[in-house]
């Protein structure tokens, strides 16, 4: 019995490169345009035609797919603007009611009634005195002896420092009302100038006038 062995073929690397260069020539020659021109203007222009037609076939699905997607990109883009736009007017109308609240306060404000200023009583020479009065008579010179014992319970110097925030003919009344020795130390208390003007005041105080 004779065995005979069988032996591999050996796989041959030009047996797959010769194709593939054949197929990457004839890919460069479709796809450079001076080529593409002369086939389709030369004896192979139907079957170029027709591989264009079935080519655009072929491709049309993924073109279409292709522009599907573009349209859902920019409706997407389109929605995300709009909520961008829709929150800018709605900011804006909020900082609108803002101001027209504020404004409506300001005019409320400057449509308020002012106070009324009450002016004080002016004061009235009295013919018994001499002293500028306020009017009230009674009332008027019991406040100045009230004002007067006050006074003369307080230190010179305070009750000068007193004196110098009222008007003078105020401090001339009060004075009037106190004990010589009281009077004359709340004005030796008193700057220079403020005790010169109220001694030409009391100097004008009749002689007769009561305490």
């Amino acid at each position: 019995m004779i065995v005979t062995r069988k032996r591999r073929r050996r796989s041959h690397a030009g047996r797959w490169l010769i194709p593939l260069a054949v197929l990457a020539v004839l890919a460069a020659v479709l796809a450079w345009p001076p080529s593409q021109r002369v086939i389709a203007n030369g004896p192979l222009a139907p079957v170029w035609n027709a591989g264009a037609n079935a080519g655009n076939v072929l491709v049309r699905p993924l073109t279409f797919a292709a522009q599907q997607q573009a349209i859902a990109d920019r409706n997407r883009e389109l929605r995300e603007t709009n909520a961008r736009l829709e929150q800018q007017r709605q900011a804006k109308a909020d900082a609108d009611a803002r101001a027209q609240h504020l404004q409506q306060q300001v005019t409320a404000l400057e449509n308020q009634p002012q106070p009324t200023a009450i002016p004080a009583p002016r004061p009235v020479a009295t013919p018994a005195t001499g002293l500028a009065a306020a009017p009230g008579g009674a009332a008027s010179a019991a406040g100045d002896k009230r004002l007067a014992a006050t006074w003369a319970a307080m230190e010179p110097e305070k009750a000068a420092a007193v004196a110098q925030r009222l008007p003078d003919d105020v401090v001339t009344r009060v004075l009037a009302q106190m004990d010589a020795d009281s009077a004359g130390a709340i004005m030796n208390a008193l700057p220079a100038s403020a005790a010169a003007r109220i001694s030409r005041a009391v100097a004008q105080v009749p002689a007769t006038a009561g305490r």
